[in-house]
Formats: C-alpha cells, structure tokens, sequence
C-alpha cells in the first residue's frame, strides 16, 4: 500500500512539472540550446543509431551512396533549424564529427545533429546525441544540461533508476554554472533543477522499493535504503530553496515528508 501512494505522490509532482509541455526535447525549457519548434509537416527520416560502430559491410558503395555532403556547415545550419536535413547529410555530420580534431568544431558539429532531431522531434536521437555532447564534448551549457535534465525526468518511468541518476547528474552540472543566468530566469531555472533532482531520487525510490517487493535481496534492500536518503534530502534541499526564493513550499514539503517518513525532518 505504501508502494502505491508513493507512485501516486510522484506522478503528481511529475504531472506538475510537465503541466503546459506538449512533447520531447523542446518542451522542457522555454528558451535554449539552439534549436527551433519544427513544421507540422517536416519530413521523417529513418532513425540512426549514432553510438553503434558501422559493420565492415557498409565499408563500401553502400556507405557512400547513403552519405550525403555537409562541407557547407553554414549552410547546413538553417536545414538543421527546421529538421530538413537528409540521412546522407545527418550520416555526414556525424562522421565528420567523430573524425574531428578540435572540440570548437565538434562543438558546432554537434549542435547542428542536435537541432535536427529537436526540430524532427525525435526524441531518441536527440537524447543520443546531448549525451554524447555533454560526456565527450562540452558540459559547460548551463541551457544544455537543464534542459537535458528536464527531458530525462520524463524518462525515468520507462528507464528507470539510471535515467534518474542522470537527472540528478545533469542537474548539478547545470546548478555549477548557474551565475550564467540572472534575474526571474535564475529563480525559475534553479528551483525547477532542484524540484527535478528531488523528483527523480524520489522516483528512483519508488523503483527499487517495487523491485525489492518482488525479489527481495540485502544488496537491494541496502540500495533502496540509500536511494531513499538521497530523496528526503534532496527534497529537503528543494524545500530550503524554495524558502529562500520566496515561492511556494507546498510541493516541496510534501515530498520531502513522504520521503522522510516524518515532518519533523523537512522543518527548515
């Protein structure tokens, strides 16, 4: 029964963070990342696995027919913009980025995949392709990790505790370089990375308390202890937060009981 009210209480704090989103990548952060809202009738293209090695096979005729040119980057950017690049084009940019050099082109290279599938609205080639950014490329976008953070919240139901981990991951990236924000845009973006951090410990929470009841072991047990400490006190940070910047408290101070199993512990 505590297994369920806890879902509940996580849905409801999930559901009001994404009250007002209508869809993937861009619908986490109002500003950002450098990518546009896509045309109803953009184009869809096949999916591409950019992690996965190409097969020895595709060595041949078969790789150059389906790689496109992308020697104009420029050019290729107001494409990129509107979700209008080919597979040939997409195959190009990124082979081109994994043969790079400099991470300043890297970067730019990196960007452009990235406005593609968040004007396409594939989610899963967006996701790939931020990860990649953001592990091996640059981490120091503030915009980049909050809305990286924001979109895998969303996730966590699917992908469970690691995609949690990144959240909170991504979300103290973005709280490191948070003086590049200033003003109301500082109050919304560093209470939202605290409300998303407390809510995916607390979700991850949930996963391995329903993991445990169906399996049962020390290692679990022990793994669902600390992943419960890591939720009350990031809902207790969150609470702090929201004190300080003089919004409201409610959402807070009701995780961060749930969490802790007391009220005593969230008084601040």
């Amino acid at each position: 029964m505590r297994s369920w009210s806890i879902y509940m209480l996580a849905t409801v704090v999930l559901m009001g963070f994404s009250s007002g989103c209508k869809r993937g990548p861009n619908s986490a952060v109002d500003e950002g990342a450098g990518a546009a809202t896509a045309a109803d009738d953009t184009p869809q293209f096949v999916d591409l696995d950019l992690e996965e090695d190409l097969d020895e096979d595709m060595m041949g005729s078969e790789l150059m027919v389906a790689e496109g040119d992308c020697s104009n980057l420029r050019k290729m950017e107001p494409k990129a913009m509107l979700g209008k690049l080919d597979d040939g084009e997409i195959r190009c940019l990124d082979r081109t980025l994994r043969e790079a050099d400099k991470q300043t082109f890297k970067d730019k290279l990196s960007r452009v995949l990235m406005a593609d599938a968040y004007a396409k609205q594939n989610d899963d080639r967006w996701e790939t392709i931020v990860r990649r950014h953001l592990n091996e490329i640059d981490r120091s976008d503030p915009d980049l990790c909050y809305k990286f953070a924001t979109f895998m919240l969303k996730r966590v139901p699917k992908k469970g505790p690691s995609a949690a981990d990144e959240v909170m991951k991504w979300s103290d990236v973005a709280l490191e370089n948070k003086q590049q924000w200033t003003g109301n845009l500082y109050v919304k973006r560093v209470s939202t990375l605290y409300r998303v951090k407390a809510t995916a410990a607390f979700m991850k929470w949930e996963q391995l308390e329903a993991k445990y009841s169906e399996g049962p072991t020390g290692e679990l047990a022990q793994e669902k202890e600390d992943s419960r400490n890591v939720a009350k006190n990031l809902a207790r940070e969150w609470l702090g937060y929201c004190q300080q910047a003089g919004i409201s408290t409610d959402r807070a101070a009701q995780l961060c009981a749930s969490a802790a199993g007391t009220q005593d512990f969230c008084e601040i």
